[in-house]
């Protein structure tokens, strides 16, 4: 009976640290990190997806196109485009934002198991979405009729097939990190896209800067990263608290896109520009908003941007940027 007392006891002082320990006591189970170079002259896998055959990473580039990893012989593919006015002679390779309004500027992208639909937020199309065989994308209707300002990253109702995704605000236009967190922009927006109906729904407005939603495991709430505020927010989605929002954790950094793991905590993809702390951290998120493990990426990605994704897939994480012309992958 002793023993089994102080197992039970063990087992308790072990889950008060997974539930409450710092960023600085969790260690990263991700040391080794190697690169998959994308195609020559391109740059900015922002996020990436995986097929339901486990395919990939697809990500979106720069330059408009979202391309496929086809393993280290083949490397990157093209897979498909989001802008009908693209021509390779006048994007491929061309990374300037001056050409985003002809080239595209893919960036969230998620596959609709059921269908094998990919699913892409293009910050100048719009929500759009193409076939398992790639190609020319079609754009999903807007919401009451009107253009979307900028719209960034997304996630996926697997069960019910219900897109949630967000508007960043137009001042994300600009592409200037400085005047988009001075600015106090409240003007960011939470959608749904229900693929049945093909009916978009406004879900939460007055968002300062959201570019980063991922949907809880039991599919109770969305959190929502704001970029200008430096926090997450929940959207109850079901349950005594559906349709409010609240404060789901504060975050000592600008955060970017959030990913599920498999086991329900969040990634969250974290960048500091404030001397002389300027860092690129991945910081694992449990269900409480507790940081319960950080991975350091600032040797691999000392640039302007910083990351803007890490996401755990099959005991690797693959690390997003919009500056480089790799993605990382970490693993043990």
């Amino acid at each position: 009976m002793e023993t089994v007392s102080i197992r039970k006891t063990v087992l308790l002082v072990q889950i008060w640290i997974m539930l409450n320990v710092s960023p600085s006591m969790a260690g990263c189970r991700f040391p080794a990190f190697s690169k998959l170079q994308l195609p020559l002259r391109t740059i900015g896998p922002e996020a990436a997806a995986f097929d339901r055959k486990g395919g990939g990473p697809y990500t979106g580039i720069a330059d408009g196109r979202i391309v496929k990893y086809q393993g280290p012989k083949v490397g990157f593919t093209d897979f498909a485009v989001t802008s009908p006015n693209r021509t390779k002679a006048k994007c491929d390779g061309k990374n300037g934002p001056e050409l985003q309004q002809i080239c595209g500027r893919p960036f969230g992208l998620g596959f609709y198991y059921k269908t094998g639909n990919l699913y892409i937020t293009d910050a100048i199309y719009g929500l759009v979405v193409v076939g398992p065989s790639g190609g020319l994308v079609t754009r999903v209707p807007s919401f009451q009729g009107r253009n979307f300002a900028f719209l960034d990253a997304l996630d996926i109702d697997q069960s019910k097939g219900v897109v949630y995704f967000v508007d960043s605000g137009a001042i994300f236009l600009t592409g200037n990190r400085t005047r988009i967190v001075e600015s106090k922009d409240t003007s960011g927006r939470l959608f749904k896209y229900d693929i049945a109906t093909k009916q978009v729904t406004l879900l939460l407005s007055g968002l300062s800067g959201p570019v980063g939603v991922a949907l809880s495991k039991d599919n109770s709430y969305v959190l929502i990263t704001e970029y200008i505020t430096q926090r997450i927010q929940r959207f109850w989605l079901k349950g005594a608290k559906a349709n409010s929002s609240d404060v789901f954790a504060n975050v000592d950094g600008i955060p970017d896109n959030i990913k599920r793991t498999v086991l329900g905590d969040f990634w969250v993809a974290i960048f500091n520009t404030k001397q002389p702390t300027t860092f690129s951290l991945g910081q694992r998120i449990n269900r409480f908003g507790k940081v319960v493990e950080t991975c350091n990426f600032t040797d691999q990605y000392n640039s302007p941007n910083g990351i803007t994704e890490v996401q755990e897939y099959k005991g690797k994480l693959y690390v997003g940027s919009l500056d480089q012309n790799f993605i990382g992958v970490s693993r043990v």
